[in-house]
């Protein structure tokens, strides 16, 4: 073998790594991420009145807040998912407020002096706000149709009301346009 065939065998194999290669990373630009499935739960309304299961609202688009009474960011939070929640629940847009007080009547007290009327389920043990891994409030996840938790975001300001408002058309919108 002369040296001219030598350079042509470690040119071919070096394109050859080459093409291997740009497969395998094409490949791995064509996964894509798979949100994780929403913990399903059973809570009390906070009402007294019944139970609140996440499984009877899948099909929607649910906005789960972790909140508590005491929380100063949940006084920005609640008056805008109340709005966000009366302008999109014709569209199968559901939010359900996860309640951690240890005093069930400060977070009835918080919803009536803030005009709350949406779902408040209570968390009293705080089990469902541990399988979600809430570090701190309000914490939430915006949970698709498809029973997956597509955002997240801990805290709460007027910055994140915008963001909060597009990730949730962007949902309602993308579920329309799949069923259409």
């Amino acid at each position: 073998m002369t040296l001219n065939d030598n350079t042509r065998r470690a040119n071919w194999q070096v394109l050859l790594g080459l093409a291997l290669l740009t497969t395998t990373l094409a490949g791995c630009g064509e996964q894509r991420f798979q949100a994780p499935l929403a913990t399903d739960f059973e809570l009390p309304m906070l009402s007294g009145d019944g139970v609140m299961t996440l499984s009877e609202h899948r099909g929607d688009v649910v906005y789960l807040s972790f909140w508590a009474s005491w929380c100063v960011p949940c006084r920005l939070e609640m008056p805008h998912l109340q709005s966000l929640w009366e302008q999109h629940r014709d569209q199968g847009f559901e939010v359900i407020g996860i309640n951690v007080d240890e005093d069930p009547e400060a977070a009835r007290q918080f919803a009536r002096d803030h005009g709350i009327e949406f779902p408040l389920v209570r968390d009293a043990d705080r089990s469902v706000a541990t399988a979600y891994r809430v570090v701190g409030y309000p914490s939430h996840y915006l949970v698709g149709r498809d029973g997956r938790v597509h955002f997240s975001a801990l805290g709460f300001t007027e910055d994140d009301a915008l963001a909060v408002t597009s990730e949730v058309e962007l949902l309602l919108r993308a579920s329309r346009d799949a069923a259409d």
